[in-house]
Parts: structure tokens; sequence; C-alpha cells
């Protein structure tokens, strides 16, 4: 799986899969609600089912999974600390990677999570919360390189999709090896057909965990002809755009969740660069 650009940007609805009500990280596929009583919301909105957050949420971990019946990863965590903060109950809608956008945009889901970019073209459909984190561009590697000039001459593939496959083509042509997939692109770079793999840093690090070895993930340093080392994407919830209020309580809880450490913890709960959270001002990159 990769962060296209074109990913949720078509007008077709496709969303698919089940309806995982009243899911958080780690729990059942059973409806169920443990917002107290009492709860009082930080902000006012409204959503689409009173009381539920409608979370459309594609497979793509570390960023969420609804693999076996259960929410996790580093978005279905912040996801889930502001419905919390919100006095809501987190239902997710299983959908493809392109399908989540437009089933926001539809008003099938209230907001979407999966790292989703930060771009001018998905901003025309849908709103966008403020950034919560970059997605750097990640080299993967044995000798822990982050010098793109001497990336380039090693035998480098990356996935289809991705900000830097244009800039990267333009460096290398023929010699770049583009894959479908991360799970390709790693099948060769185990098999020693490609010395280096690019993908986003915390898809590149959560592989890195799954397939063993003694591979090294890091960031790579900025190079002016790569634009998206230079400029890494920023990362946001979408959300319904005409639902002004929930976009500004969602920018409201991001930056409460910064604040007091809990978004960085997130990412050292998953085993990914806190860094990464430091966001110093919100931009849409043009797409």
């Amino acid at each position: 799986m990769s962060m296209r650009l074109s990913k949720g940007l078509t007008a077709a609805v496709a969303v698919t899969g089940l309806l995982l009500a009243g899911c958080s990280s780690g729990s059942s596929g059973e409806s169920s609600s443990d917002v107290a009583a009492d709860c009082t919301p930080a902000n006012v909105f409204t959503t689409i089912k009173d009381g539920t957050l409608t979370i459309a949420a594609p497979e793509f971990p570390p960023f969420s999974s609804l693999a076996g019946g259960s929410a996790a990863g580093v978005d279905v965590d912040i996801i889930t600390a502001i419905a919390e903060m919100e006095c809501l109950t987190p239902e997710y809608v299983q959908v493809d990677y392109s399908g989540a956008v437009p089933a926001v945009q539809s008003g099938r889901a209230d907001v979407a999570i999966g790292d989703y970019y930060r771009t001018t073209s998905r901003a025309e459909v849908v709103g966008l919360s403020e950034a919560m984190y970059v997605d750097g561009m990640g080299i993967i590697s044995k000798d822990g390189m982050t010098d793109i000039p001497t990336i380039l001459t090693r035998n480098v593939g990356t996935v289809d999709g991705y900000l830097w496959v244009a800039d990267l083509q333009a460096q290398l042509g023929d010699k770049l090896k583009i894959y479908k997939s991360n799970v390709e692109m790693w099948a060769d770079l185990d098999s020693g057909r490609i010395d280096v793999g690019i993908d986003s840093v915390p898809a590149a690090a959560f592989s890195a965990g799954q397939n063993g070895g003694d591979w090294k993930v890091t960031t790579a340093d900025p190079y002016d002809p790569i634009g998206a080392s230079v400029k890494p994407a920023q990362v946001g919830i979408p959300f319904t755009k005409s639902n002004t209020a929930l976009g500004d309580a969602l920018n409201a809880d991001i930056a409460a969740l910064r604040a007091d450490g809990t978004l960085k913890q997130i990412f050292i709960d998953h085993d990914v660069d806190p860094s990464l959270t430091e966001v110093e001002e919100s931009y849409l990159l043009d797409s």
C-alpha cells in the first residue's frame, strides 16, 4: 500500500467491507459505548449519528488496521483520543484506501484516517485538519545511508504513487524500479535485486520490523532535485467539508494532544520516530 496523492480523490464512493461499531484500539467489533453519562465534550459540533464518530479507515498499518475485528494503529489511537475528548463512540467503516475520502465527501463517514496527505487537490473535496505529523521520505538500506546522491548510485526501488517518484525517475530513468506495493519491494530487497528501498518513514519502519534482517530505516537528507526530501508531506484528518465546526474541534483536539505529549507518546508506543509529530506550521502540498 502506498500513499498516493490520487487516492481518495475519485468522485465515486467505494465503501467496502464491514462496519465495526463501537471499536476502539484493541476492542472487538461488537457495538458498545464506554462514554460516561456525565461526559462533557471539549467542543460542540454535529456528527452523522448522535453520540458516534463515524470513521472511514483502510487496512494500512502502522496507521490503521481493522484486521481481526479490532481497530489498531497510530491514526486509530489519535482518533480514539479525540473521540474520548468529545464524548463520542468511534464507529469504523472499513474501506479500500481510495474509498476513504469519497466516503467522507459523500457523508457516509464524518472523518477518515490512514495517513492522508494534506494536498491542494484533496482540500477541494473535503476539509482537512491541521497537520498531526509529517510523513518523511524513508530510506531502507543495510548501511543506514541518508545521502540521496549516494543512494542514486545504487539499485533503487520504491512504491508507485509517492510524492518523490517523478523526481526519482528524472534522476534515474529506467534504472528506478517501481512497485505496486511495498510487499513486492521488500521481496526484491530481501533477494538482493535492489540495494535500497524508499517508502514513507513510518511504513518503512513497520515493514522492517515485520521482515526481520538487518535493514536500517533512515530519513533522507534534503536534496533539492527530490522535492519530497525538502518539504515532506503532512498528514491531517479529512472531514466533511461543510462541517466546519467538526474541523475546528479536530484542530483544537490535535493541538491539545500535542501540548500534553499524547501525540508523541502514541508514536513511541508504535515504535515510530516521535519527532515526526513536531510540526511548526501546517501547509498544503500542490497536487
